[in-house]
């Protein structure tokens, strides 16, 4: 009885070997148990029981899923991949523009001699008014470049006299 209550001990406390452990079985399998030891004959009469039982469907393990860093690493660069092949894709298949046109009084023009004339009109017209509004400044420009001319004729006078 001594070696049992050492072994019982000993595997609440979770120290035993295998073959202890089925030498405790064993001993609760007989049918001449000390009566200390009752309480814990259910225990071991149960782990007999689990023994003959048929499990018809299949034992899987599961275990919480842990997400690595190389794992995460891995996914952004294909959903990088994938994501840089649809724009390129987007680019590629994108419709082609006609590239010489121009908008006209909200038409559009295709025709590029005419676009060019149009605009050598209308800038035409724009230096026409920046000439005629740019006059005074002219003739302003005209009369200091003169009174330079009388100021540089009055110094040679000056200097011939002396």
């Amino acid at each position: 009885m001594e070696r049992i209550n050492k072994l019982l001990e000993n595997y609440f406390k979770g120290e035993t070997t295998l073959a202890e452990e089925a030498e405790l079985k064993q001993y609760f399998a007989t049918g001449t148990i000390a009566p200390e030891h009752k309480p814990y004959s259910a225990l071991f009469q149960a782990f007999g029981q689990e023994v003959q039982q048929q499990y018809t469907t299949p034992m899987t393990i599961v275990l919480p899923k842990q997400s690595s860093g190389k794992r995460m690493w891995v996914r952004a660069v294909v959903y990088s991949g994938i994501a840089a092949s649809l724009v390129l894709a987007v680019w590629i298949q994108r419709p082609r523009q006609e590239e010489d046109y121009a908008i006209i009084r909200g038409r559009r023009i295709d025709n590029p001699e005419y676009a060019q004339r149009y605009a050598e009109k209308k800038l035409n017209a724009v230096n026409e008014m920046l000439r005629y509004k740019l006059k005074p400044l002219m003739d302003a420009q005209a009369l200091k470049d003169n009174l330079r001319n009388v100021d540089e004729g009055e110094n040679d006078k000056n200097q011939i006299i002396e």
